[in-house]
């Protein structure tokens, strides 16, 4: 009976990537680029139609408070660029991409190493991911511990936005660092799942150039409803794979947002940094002529 179970999971399984994945795709040449489409049709190509990435988008559109706007086709996000199809690198070479900031730890990107093409820098910022939970740890271990639900994902991302604000301020200051010196060229950011190191630092990125917070907030939460059937089809997998052992509750939550992670960041920055002014000025590094050239890039 086990067996017959193993066997039957094996051919729902077989037919569900057939039918996730077995759609022709479509040439990197006939999808959008958000910033040579009419302003009107911009917002409805925010998130990029890749293959192999599942929340590719552009920064752009966003109104600052000044009455500008972020311009389109300068700041893109996304998640993991590793299972990238070819006509995917195709459509990234198209958005004229010159830089990749890549947030993974090293173990995550020597497991999975982004596909780019030759004529992009990879700027390597390494954040790990290691709840306190499991100090000694690996990323499989983590995720073995969520899966099976022995490890509860509830406040891990909530923990870790703290964490990104307090250890991690040395890489998002190179970050920045990067966007002063790069005369405006395209660039990507991006980490696993393009949610949280990448979330925090598209954060700063619209808060830096004057979006409200309120829209920071927005474009933080467009992840839940970018990555809501990618997500639904790994938890299913992950289901069928397990028997229906794994605990696809508390995984799902590990790969969404919520508002108070992004809310602990900036809180952290209040009570850390006394501020915002003061963790741009002081821990970021950033001087008065920097933000201005940083606006004068991104702004319209």
């Amino acid at each position: 009976m086990k067996i017959l179970k193993y066997i039957i999971a094996i051919i729902i399984i077989a037919s569900l990537s057939f039918f996730w994945f077995g759609e022709k795709e479509t040439a990197s040449i006939d999808r959008p680029i958000p910033a040579n489409l009419s302003e009107n049709l911009r917002e409805d190509y925010r998130k990029l139609p890749f293959t192999g990435a599942h929340n590719f988008r552009d920064l752009g559109g966003y109104r600052t408070q000044d009455g500008r706007t972020v311009k389109w086709g300068k700041v893109y996000r996304s998640d993991n660029l590793h299972s990238l199809t070819d006509e995917d690198v195709d459509y990234m070479k198209r958005l004229n991409i010159k830089s990749v900031v890549d947030f993974r730890s090293d173990e995550e990107r020597e497991d999975e190493p982004d596909r780019l093409t030759p004529n992009m820098t990879q700027i390597l910022l390494p954040i790990q991911f290691r709840p306190k939970e499991i100090d000694d740890g690996t990323t499989k271990d983590l995720m073995k511990d969520l899966t099976f639900g022995t490890l509860d994902s509830s406040n891990l991302l909530y923990d870790f936005n703290i964490a990104i604000v307090k250890q991690f301020t040395e890489e998002y200051k190179q970050f920045f660092r990067h966007i002063v010196d790069n005369n405006a060229e395209p660039l990507l950011l991006h980490c696993t799942a393009g949610k949280d190191r990448a979330g925090f630092a598209s954060a700063m990125v619209l808060s830096i150039l004057g979006v409200p917070r309120d829209k920071v907030i927005e474009d933080y939460l467009l992840t839940n409803a970018y990555v809501e059937e990618h997500v639904e089809a790994e938890m299913l997998e992950i289901e069928l794979k397990t028997f229906f052992r794994a605990d696809s509750d508390n995984l799902r939550k590990i790969n969404l947002v919520e508002e108070r992670y992004i809310q602990a960041a900036f809180d952290t920055i209040d009570s850390h940094w006394g501020g915002m002014g003061n963790y741009i000025s002081e821990g970021l590094e950033l001087t008065e002529a920097d933000l201005a050239k940083i606006k004068d890039y991104y702004l319209e």
